[in-house]
This record gives C-alpha cells, structure tokens and sequence, in this order.
C-alpha cells in the first residue's frame, strides 16, 4: 500500500486531523535554514511531535549545517529526519551515519528545478544524482520541485517521467512530492508507483491552514489504485 505524509503541521489540530486522515507520517518543518511560512521552533515542534500518537511516524524537515541537523535530531528524537537542502554526498553520508547511532532515518530530498528539469546539487542529472544520495545510505530519496521562490511547498509537479525513472533506478525506497493534490494523487501513483507520496500545499486552502476534507481525500485518492 502507498504510504502517505501530510507535511507542513503547525497545529495541534493539524496532528489530530492527519492522523484521524490515515496519514502513516505526520511532517513539521523545524528551524528550515530559508525562510518558509510553516518553520517551527524547536520547542514548538517538540509540543507538536509528543501529539502523534503510536504506529503514526514522526518526520523533521530540516536542512543546512551537519551538526545542527544531527544536534536537533538528538533534541525531538524523530522516528526521521528529512534533509530537505543540497547538502554535499560526504555531508550526507556524515549525517546518515550520526542519525544511525540515535536509530533514526534519514530521508534526503532530491529537489529538481521546474525550470530546467535539472538535479540541484553536486549532480545534475536527475538519476545519477538519486543513485549518488543512495550510495550515502539514507533510508529513502524524496523527488520534489524547486524553484528560485521556493526551495520546497512550490505547489508545481516534478516531470513525472523522470521522476518514473528515478524510482525505476534506485532499490532504496522512492518518495514522491511537489503539485500533489487530491485531484492528481491518484494519476501520480499510478505512474510513478512510488513508495509513498508527500504533501503540503495541495491540502491547503491558505499558506499553512489545512483543510480537513482535501486531507481526508488526498489519503483516499493516494490509496485508490490498492483497494
């Protein structure tokens, strides 16, 4: 079955709303390096995190130095973390290894330019770059769109096409984000047939105000096709 985050909660009612969804990862966006509207404070975050309740899992999305994201890792105890910035491959792998140690995964987002179809960071093809962030050990690679406003949250879809042949590259499992909504969920999973899917602002009805019914149906949809 496809596996589902909801991302981006700022609420105690958000964390409800995910989990009563069916949502198998609740996401919240802690101390990001940019500036994006669903940044939480470490102490906020940890408020929200102990609200997730069991066989629901816990996902940080952070970025940028290696130590602080290890040091914030280590301070709200994540079941994983999402590096969510082009960190180089030594830099991930470091950071892999010292998130082992405190037995949490590391997600690492492949972020593609919606302008150029280009990989951001040390590799620019698409698939050679997922193939390098999986040699660093992570526990998946998340495919999402970047562009020169937003590093993530754009609400634009990856090319579908490579983002097939991404998944179709890697044996570690192969996260989907960027333009999901209720209404293309379904039509994603069916061509990409990734692990799990990823969403933010498809199940918004304004920068971080969730709505209950697009959270409810993009669960439904993702799940569509295995019913």
């Amino acid at each position: 079955m496809i596996r589902v985050k909801i991302c981006g909660n700022t609420s105690e009612e958000q964390v409800r709303l995910c989990a009563e969804a069916g949502a198998d990862c609740v996401g919240f966006v802690v101390e990001y390096p940019v500036d994006v509207p669903w940044n939480l404070s470490r102490e906020r975050a940890h408020e929200l995190l102990r609200l997730v309740p069991p066989m629901v899992a816990r996902a940080v999305v952070t970025g940028g130095d290696p130590d602080r994201v290890v040091a914030l890792a280590r301070q709200l105890s994540p079941h994983l973390i999402q590096l969510h910035t082009d960190n180089t491959l030594s830099e991930t792998a470091t950071i892999v290894r010292k998130l082992a140690s405190l037995g949490i995964g590391l997600i690492r987002a492949l972020r593609i330019d919606v302008a150029t179809q280009k990989a951001c960071g040390e590799i620019s093809d698409p698939v050679k770059a997922a193939l390098g962030i999986q040699d660093t050990g992570v526990a998946g690679v998340l495919v999402d769109a970047r562009t020169d406003r937003m590093p993530a949250g754009t609400g634009l879809s990856v090319d579908w096409q490579i983002a097939s042949e991404i998944r179709q590259a890697l044996s570690t499992p192969m996260m989907l984000a960027g333009g999901l909504t209720p209404e293309n969920v379904r039509n994603a999973v069916e061509r990409v047939l990734p692990f799990a899917v990823d969403v933010i602002t498809g199940v918004e009805t304004s920068r971080t105000v969730k709505s209950p019914e697009r959270v409810r149906e993009f669960v439904r949809q993702a799940r569509a096709s295995f019913i």
